[in-house]
């Protein structure tokens, strides 16, 4: 019901706009062209929606409402008064047939030629008796087209048959002869306006269905455009929501790194470890001074197997010298000491290696305890601060997912806003056709909401 109303409201309003439009070009009737634009540009316009539309066109060609309908009316007037002379036409066309038929052939001419030309006169006459049946005046709009295709079957017929028998005709019955021609150019100029009148409502009917098409198209751009846009909506609200999760996720994440536990924990670790590294360093420094020498002595003298890769194994990595008994590498050391004071070790400063060894030997005991005591200390709070690290981690890959997921959903809106204004862009061109369409066919001046 409230379909109805709104329809007959619409085509109120559509009624009082042509009105008007009416009005105005009476008064511009003796303007120029120009003046005219001027006028159609200043024009009122009818606002209406493309379902609204779609409904008054129908109920406009369905009715035959508006120019549509006096421009109907007068195409049937004009086929019926072209019907109507084309009938006399076809009286004229009888009577010169029945004339030539009444005509003698010249009694000079041979058998033969007597017998053609007389066969050639039946042919024209019969079939003009045979096609010449009344056209019948159109009743609508559709009889127009088919009293068209009558009339021009029928000419096509006759003219056929004249064109073939065109010589004998002019040759022994020309004043019949200009007589059909004369008709049959008349008969052509009202098949022509017959056939003109028929392809224009061919036109309109087309140009209708142009206009529903474009509405088709526009509503299912319209509903792609509006699915896009929930799709979108649904999009933003799906980011603001992964926006507050990452927030949240930071503040999990900020908490733990500001907790006082967990800072003290990372500053006693940090510390240790620095101090750690500062002892490994003083080992591999203590133990580089010494690589010459043992190097010589494994070659010269000879080491135990389990012995050198004992001294191999601290000089490449200074934290393995936890793991060493610290008299097997004084007994080592010590026989080192002796190789290089016995001079059967021939280094560049013999004396200078020995005060290393001897240097060594004295640090080595404090080395070795440093080392557990630092690596006691990592271990420990290691262990304690691993459940926070735990968590971070935890923490760090819901961040990742998040920012991931994040990703996707912006790359999304954009590929969607994308076909939006591609589609937007697609309908304003639609949009300028139809109504320019409309107008050429309804007078009609629309705005599109």
């Amino acid at each position: 019901m409230y379909n109805y109303f709104n329809l007959l409201l619409l085509l109120y309003v559509m009624v009082l706009f042509r009105r008007k439009d009416k009005g105005d070009q009476r008064e511009g009737r003796d303007r120029e062209d120009g003046d005219v634009k001027s006028q159609h540009k200043n024009q009122s316009y009818l606002e209406i929606n493309l379902e609204g539309l779609m409904a008054v066109l129908d109920r406009l060609d369905m009715e035959g409402g508006g120019s549509s309908k006096s421009r109907d009316n007068t195409s049937i007037r004009e086929a019926i008064k072209i019907a109507r002379r084309f009938n006399q036409h076809i009286d004229s066309l009888k009577g010169v047939s029945e004339g030539l038929r009444r005509r003698a052939v010249r009694d000079e001419l041979t058998l033969q030629l007597k017998g053609i030309v007389e066969r050639a006169r039946d042919t024209i006459t019969n079939v003009i008796v045979e096609v010449c049946k009344p056209l019948p005046e159109p009743e609508g709009i559709n009889d127009i087209a088919l009293t068209s295709d009558k009339a021009k079957r029928m000419l096509n017929r006759i003219g056929d048959a004249l064109g073939s028998h065109r010589r004998i005709l002019y040759e022994f019955f020309p004043a019949e002869a200009r007589a059909l021609k004369d008709i049959l150019m008349a008969m052509k100029r009202d098949v022509d306006v017959l056939d003109s009148i028929a392809k224009s409502i061919d036109e309109h009917a087309s140009s209708h269905s142009r206009c529903r098409d474009r509405i088709v198209r526009l509503m299912q751009m319209k509903q792609e455009i509006n699915t896009f846009n929930a799709k979108m909506n649904g999009m933003r609200e799906e980011l603001d929501t992964l926006e507050e999760k990452k927030v949240e996720v930071k503040r999990m994440r900020e908490a733990i790194l500001k907790s006082s536990e967990y800072i003290e924990l990372e500053r006693i670790i940090s510390n240790a470890r620095i101090e750690y590294d500062r002892l490994l360093a003083d080992v591999a420094r203590d133990f580089s001074r010494l690589g010459r020498a043992i190097s010589k002595y494994a070659y010269e003298i000879g080491f135990e197997e389990e012995e050198y890769e004992m001294l191999k194994a601290v000089m490449d990595e200074p934290t393995r010298l936890r793991d060493v008994d610290v008299d097997v590498m004084r007994d080592v050391l010590g026989r080192l000491g002796d190789g290089i004071a016995s001079g059967r070790l021939h280094l560049k400063n013999p004396e200078k290696d020995i005060e290393n060894v001897h240097s060594l030997m004295d640090r080595l005991e404090y080395y070795i305890n440093k080392c557990k005591e630092y690596e006691g200390i990592i271990s420990i709070y290691s262990e304690r601060i691993m459940p926070y690290k735990d968590r971070l981690k935890i923490i760090d890959g819901d961040l990742e997912h998040v920012e991931r997921e994040m990703g996707r959903v912006r790359g999304m809106l954009e590929e969607y806003g994308k076909r939006v204004d591609s589609l937007k862009s697609a309908m304003d061109v639609e949009v300028q056709q139809l109504t320019d369409e409309i107008y050429r066919i309804y007078g009609l001046k629309v705005r599109i909401t």
